[in-house]
């Protein structure tokens, strides 16, 4: 129908005053209209631009990030039922609006996205930042500890030798945040272990964590063995040193003391006397100590003993049991098993751990692995065990004594301790 330029402006003017776009006859005037038109757009010369006619309306069309203040006070929501009335008869010519400077964030939010977005970061991503990013390490004045590489102090996200920062079930990683990770020590069939510094404190610590997941509670229970055990033993000069414990995406990981090194790490070089003989007397210090609790090891071997600064100490109490055998028994390495073991029996199982340490010390002292199976294997547990030269007699019958096939005559860890080849080191110990 025709629409008279009257009728336009009177619309507008409708419009404009919040009014719902409704015709209200004049005098002198016949309209044939309809009751509702759809109000043409406001004029706003600087606000619209007016060279684009007869542009098909879009399908799905985008909402405007920005709009001008004035436009959303002007814009009345009654008026949107006529515009909804007449849109499939009518084309939409679409419009631009002109930001005021008045609204500098509008001006900024407005930009084409064709246009880099600058270096703005949303709060929530900021927020998972501050979460999956480690705080930076903290260096001690006090600690001289010439191990440490004072670049770990220079940048705040520190480099790992593993995967990336891993989320737990709270939203944060307790070993990432608390631990700078350096490079891996060591790796068995269970656990791996890793050399850390701790951020806050600017100490080294080694750190094991069980390779498998701990997916249900029989498995958790396991694997607290060691960390139970450490927790009632307790500290001792000859046993690696606990710290604390915890559970982080269904995995292990303890805190321990970090050592220089195990003694798996001498390979093929064999052990001097003196050094044998200091190994022998400090290790069975700790089995003395432990034993005396009612706890047995069961897997005394050179890769479970470890030095630091002169002092050797055991490790790895994944195997241990209670002498009472009121727990699960569970046998370490087979080639440092006496034969009872291995046969089953558990009746003396602190005396299985005096066996481990002599053929141990035998093995370090002899410079050559032991035998997983075979002749050689069989004879070990019978008492047939080679000479050793260079070394004393008196030091050979006491390893030929720990390696006793009979449980009941291998002395204890106290009868060993108060050997006569060990006076001068009982006597150093006691000035200290």
């Amino acid at each position: 129908r025709p629409r008279s330029a009257a009728a336009g402006r009177a619309r507008g003017r409708g419009r404009a005053h919040g009014g719902q776009g409704r015709l209200h006859p004049q005098p002198g005037f016949l309209l044939s209209t309809p009751d509702y038109l759809t109000p043409d757009a406001p004029q706003m010369a600087s606000s619209f631009d007016a060279d684009k006619e007869n542009i098909l309306c879009p399908q799905s069309p985008e909402k405007s990030v920005a709009r001008s203040k004035r436009y959303k006070r002007d814009s009345s929501p009654k008026g949107r039922t006529t515009d909804l009335l007449e849109a499939d008869s009518q084309e939409i010519t679409p419009v631009r609006f002109s930001l005021s400077q008045d609204d500098p964030e509008e001006e900024k939010m407005a930009q084409p996205s064709s246009q880099k977005r600058g270096s703005y970061v949303p709060h929530s991503a900021r927020v998972l930042r501050s979460q999956v990013t480690p705080p930076p390490c903290i260096k001690n004045p006090y600690n001289m500890d010439p191990r440490i590489d004072d670049n770990v102090f220079c940048v705040r996200k520190c480099k790992s030798s593993g995967s990336s920062p891993s989320i737990g079930a709270d939203g944060l990683s307790r070993y990432r945040t608390d631990f700078h990770e350096i490079e891996q020590i060591g790796c068995g069939n269970f656990s791996v272990v890793f050399k850390v510094l701790r951020r806050i404190e600017g100490c080294l610590y080694a750190v094991k964590r069980s390779i498998k997941q701990l997916h249900n509670d029989m498995d958790r229970r396991q694997a607290l063995k060691e960390v139970h055990t450490l927790v009632a033993l307790g500290n001792h000069e000859n046993i690696v040193g606990y710290f604390t414990s915890w559970f982080e995406t269904e995995k292990l990981f303890i805190q321990m003391e970090l050592c220089d090194r195990s003694l798996s790490v001498n390979g093929d070089k064999p052990l001097e006397f003196g050094d044998a003989l200091e190994l022998l007397y400090q290790i069975c210090k700790g089995l003395d100590f432990i034993h005396g609790r009612g706890v047995a090891h069961l897997d005394v071997k050179p890769d479970n003993i470890y030095v630091r600064n002169g002092i050797y100490k055991l490790g790895d109490f994944g195997c241990a049991t209670l002498i009472d055998r009121s727990l699960a028994i569970e046998e370490g390495d087979s080639r440092y098993m006496p034969p009872e073991m291995l046969n089953e029996k558990h009746e003396h199982l602190d005396k299985v751990d005096i066996f481990s340490l002599g053929a141990a010390v035998y093995e370090l002292i002899r410079g050559t692995p032991l035998p997983v199976s075979g002749h050689q294997f069989a004879s070990l547990r019978e008492g047939k065990i080679s000479l050793l030269p260079g070394h004393p007699m008196q030091f050979q019958s006491l390893i030929k004594s720990m390696m006793d096939p009979d449980p009941v005559r291998r002395p204890s860890a106290k009868e060993i301790l108060g050997h006569p080849i060990f006076e001068k080191l009982r006597n150093a110990s006691a000035k200290k």
